[in-house]
């Protein structure tokens, strides 16, 4: 038997827990205005999740636990696209990282990935009864009741977090004294305020710490609580209705609409300019109207001076994949390192190279072959 609906008339905690008091195997597709999920379930268990964020992927949880470096996941992934092989165990055959700390990633992975669905503000699912039985690995086998107490948690305290932090485009600024008459910090709070410079936005802060969006937010929230930074903006320049636009123009472009889909698009950024969300869609639909190609074996380079980069204001995406440039690593690379879409990834390249602040090289005879993007 399956089960489709709206998450607006149905929310997360109920379909859980029909699968849950059901015994149900199958699995749970859920689409959301950027992404879409796939939860796994064996007699009401979760065993694992899917994702089309690339920020959920496990080399992304890797590399925010400084497990590995993006040298050795480069490499890793490259093994994986010649040996067809799970990422977690090449890492675990080279010595990389211990079984043990890779199921313990994992959990997490899978947990968050889940968390963050009970965050949305609009989407659909699908239950397919029986599918997935038979799953290449089953590492997991987590209980329901934890993940829906917790997500609801996450759910009352992310309304609680809007309240102060109202955006990804929120500016925080820490505050020195407040800090030194706390010391010693915990890690994570003298990492996040150690990135503070009182520009940097909280998607910015994101990208740079490769920590789900709720995590980051927590951590300024509960900073701002105890005194140690301050909102120099609070963000959230969105709109009450901002979801919908996005959604209307996440369509257009599933359908090929590309031109509707622009008008939607800088329609949401002439009312909120700091729009993370339609900035990012809007490049991926101006790549896709140029038709443009990029030769992913091919290596970039710089074509500016380090000092010239550095003013070129570039958006916090762009300056990822720009400071990732060494003259080395083929696009397909860089891109399999990366915690973007890879039609972004290509969107920004073709902007970076109109721009002249990348140009092409052919890759070097006998060089360092290209990774998986996957």
């Amino acid at each position: 038997m399956g089960l489709k609906g709206d998450l607006v008339t149905m929310g997360l905690e109920d379909i859980f827990q029909w699968l849950a008091v059901g015994k149900k195997t199958g699995i749970l597709e859920l689409k959301g205005l950027l992404h879409t999920k796939r939860v796994a379930f064996h007699e009401g268990r979760v065993t694992s999740v899917w994702s089309s964020d690339p920020r959920e992927y496990l080399g992304q949880y890797l590399l925010a636990y400084n497990r590995i470096s993006e040298e050795q996941l480069r490499e890793a992934l490259t093994a994986q696209e010649d040996e067809n092989q799970l990422l977690g165990r090449i890492l675990v055959s080279r010595q990389l990282i211990t079984e043990a700390e890779i199921r313990r990633i994992v959990q997490l992975k899978v947990e968050e990935s889940i968390f963050d669905t009970f965050l949305w503000e609009v989407g659909n699912f699908e239950f397919f009864d029986g599918q997935g039985a038979q799953q290449r690995s089953m590492l997991l086998s987590l209980d329901v009741t934890g993940i829906v107490l917790e997500g609801a948690r996450r759910k009352d305290e992310w309304q609680r977090i809007r309240k102060v932090v109202k955006g990804g485009d929120a500016v925080v600024q820490a505050i020195s004294e407040a800090i030194a008459e706390m010391l010693p910090l915990a890690p994570e709070d003298a990492d996040l305020l150690s990135r503070l410079d009182g520009q940097k936005t909280i998607d910015q802060l994101v990208i740079e710490m490769r920590a789900p969006e709720f995590k980051v937010n927590k951590l300024v929230f509960d900073l701002h609580e105890k005194g140690m930074l301050r909102i120099v903006h609070p963000g959230g320049k969105l709109g009450e209705h901002s979801s919908l636009h996005l959604q209307r123009a996440r369509q257009l472009v599933e359908k090929q609409k590309l031109q509707e889909a622009q008008s939607e698009l800088k329609q949401i950024l002439t009312e909120q300019p700091k729009s993370q969300e339609a900035t990012r869609m809007l490049e991926v639909v101006e790549h896709l109207m140029e038709e443009s190609t990029i030769d992913e074996t091919l290596v970039p380079e710089l074509a500016v001076s380090i000092e010239e980069l550095m003013q070129a204001q570039l958006g916090p995406n762009e300056a990822f994949l720009a400071t990732r440039v060494n003259s080395v690593w083929s696009i397909k690379d860089i891109i399999s390192i990366s915690p973007f879409p890879h039609d972004e990834c290509h969107a920004i390249f073709a902007k970076l190279l109109k721009r002249g602040i990348l140009k092409l090289q052919q890759m070097p005879s006998g060089g360092i072959q290209p990774g998986n993007y996957r």
